[in-house]
């Protein structure tokens, strides 16, 4: 079961930090005005010489005084992000120390808050083979008891199925926003249709693996039974050298394959393990890869 325990110093430092988004920005004169959207704001960015055919009206005369020429003020229309947080917490989810699960949960609220302490939009969805649960989203830090209420007491169970549960939600969604997904990806059937369905609707994506280290580096040698969290499926075997190294290039060639298929897709994506502390990752990984700022 997923316990957030944010400590108010935590929140805090939290509200330092703004998530950083490619969705539109519209150049506008002065003067004009803003879109319907509420909340929408304007924040100057620029001059630009003044042309023939320009309005007159958006000329910065205070500058034509000092310099005496002729110049428009522009703007930035910012519009409100819509961030969805989409969180796996299939059976694979529950390992770890704390679980990949917790670990997601506790990085989402995280960015929850930060969303929410910018006027942002955030809802949620949880899924396993399918969506299960969506927060709809919602603007205002009062909205921060309902998030963290919705991620709450999150445990894992049942097989991924993340191709059809990132379709059939970006099909049922009107609108396009910022979309945050934290998974482990172990999905045999693979990650990309899922992916790309998002993407082919408008989505921003950042992506945030989920893995525990023996994951990664297992440690352990001589006899085992490998146990699928998923189907149950028990496997006896003996783990020397020679299987160990060739386990830890296929985990290579696997982590390597979501890199370039990001890459090209023009996906954030980074990888974290249970084991690195939770200020860190949002403090020095996230803000590397550009989702924090």
């Amino acid at each position: 079961m997923v316990k957030l325990g944010f400590d108010s110093k935590f929140l805090h430092q939290l509200e330092s930090l703004k998530l950083l988004s490619q969705r539109a920005k519209k150049i506008h004169f002065e003067g004009e005005r803003r879109g319907s959207r509420p909340g929408s704001g304007l924040e100057f960015v620029d001059y630009q010489q003044y042309q023939p055919g320009d309005d007159y009206r958006y000329i910065d005369w205070h500058l034509f005084s000092r310099l005496e020429q002729l110049f428009i003020k522009l703007f930035i229309e910012e519009e409100i992000l819509r961030v969805f947080l989409i969180i796996d917490r299939s059976a694979s989810m529950s390992s770890g120390q704390p679980s990949k699960l917790e670990y997601a949960a506790r990085l989402a609220a995280s960015l929850g808050y930060v969303a929410l302490s910018n006027l942002d939009e955030v809802g949620g969805l949880i899924f396993s083979s399918c969506p299960e649960k969506i927060l709809p989203p919602r603007r205002g830090r009062a909205q921060i008891f309902r998030l963290f209420k919705f991620l709450q007491g999150l445990s894992a169970h049942g097989r991924t199925n993340f191709n059809l549960s990132l379709s059939e939600f970006s099909q049922k969604q009107r609108h396009a926003g910022m979309a945050i997904i934290f998974s482990d990806l172990l999905d045999p059937n693979g990650y990309e249709e899922g992916l790309l369905a998002l993407r082919s609707r408008g989505w921003e994506i950042s992506l945030i693996q989920v893995l525990e280290e023996q994951e990664l580096e297992p440690d352990q040698a001589g006899e085992a039974v490998l146990i699928d969290r998923e189907t149950g499926q028990r496997v006896e075997t003996i783990l020397d050298e020679e299987i160990l190294r060739r386990y830890r290039q296929e985990v290579r060639n696997f982590l390597e394959g979501i890199e370039s298929f990001c890459k090209h897709y023009e996906i954030k994506y980074i990888r974290a393990t249970t084991s690195l502390p939770l200020p860190e990752m949002l403090f020095k990984h996230l803000r590397k890869v550009r989702i924090l700022k």
